[in-house]
């Protein structure tokens, strides 16, 4: 049986191309990524592989690689990339304009280390694009059936940086939106509750007109983030300049 990541991240093969938090998170990603021009972009923590999916559609000239160190969805993106996409092997991202960490890192016990790797193989000039569940009064049974290690605010995630060759160029709060029914989800078990990892990892399934309001909401929130003081992710963009 698939533990509670993978099998959250196997449901999104299905179900996640259409749901309004992915394709909110891929617009903030998309608004790095050049237009008109061949790039290169290696997705770390690939998952399902969905940003190969938004990435075919919406910057066609964009070459994708990947990262996924779960096996069965590893498997997936070489049938479906080739082995020649598979950068697990590689010792450095050379030729890589670009670098995801998409709700990665919250996964990493040491976080700092895993970051001050990534960068080590990240070429001067390319960009670092990552989010990170935010806020930890959000904290939830969610978060322990995921594997998270944390929620992240803007200075604990600056400081995961400190003393690394980078250059900030964002850090923003998405959906806040989300905050009120994330506080909830944080206050629907107490602190020390048998944790249901099936249940508390299940990928949500919004009926169509609720997760197009979501939607349209975020668009609305996401073009205005760098004025939110809070939300329940936390988007970053940060240039490798050494």
């Amino acid at each position: 049986m698939a533990d509670p990541l993978e099998g959250h991240l196997q449901r999104q093969v299905a179900n996640s191309e259409h749901f309004f938090w992915h394709r909110l998170r891929w617009r903030a990603v998309r608004g790095y990524l050049p237009v008109g021009r061949p790039f290169e972009l290696v997705d770390v923590g690939a998952g399902a592989g969905l940003l190969a999916t938004f990435l075919a559609r919406d910057r066609p000239l964009g070459h994708y690689r990947f990262i996924e160190p779960i096996e069965s969805l590893h498997a997936m993106l070489v049938s479906r990339h080739g082995q020649a996409a598979d950068a697990s092997e590689v010792a450095t991202f050379d030729g890589a304009g670009f670098v995801t960490l998409l709700d990665v890192l919250e996964h990493q016990e040491d976080d700092a280390g895993f970051i001050r790797d990534l960068v080590a193989k990240m070429e001067p000039g390319s960009i670092l694009l990552l989010t990170v569940p935010a806020m930890p009064s959000l904290w939830s049974q969610w978060d322990v059936a995921l594997g998270h290690f944390r929620r992240y605010e803007k200075d604990s995630l600056r400081k995961v940086f400190a003393d690394l060759p980078t250059r900030t160029i964002e850090t923003s709060y998405l959906f806040p939106e989300m905050v009120p029914p994330g506080y909830l989800r944080s206050r629907r078990q107490p602190p020390g509750a048998v944790v249901d990892l099936e249940v508390d990892a299940e990928f949500p399934d919004l009926p169509g007109p609720v997760n197009d309001c979501l939607y349209g909401l975020g668009t609305i929130s996401l073009s205005l983030r760098k004025h939110w003081g809070f939300g329940s992710s936390l988007f970053m963009a940060v240039e490798v300049t050494g």
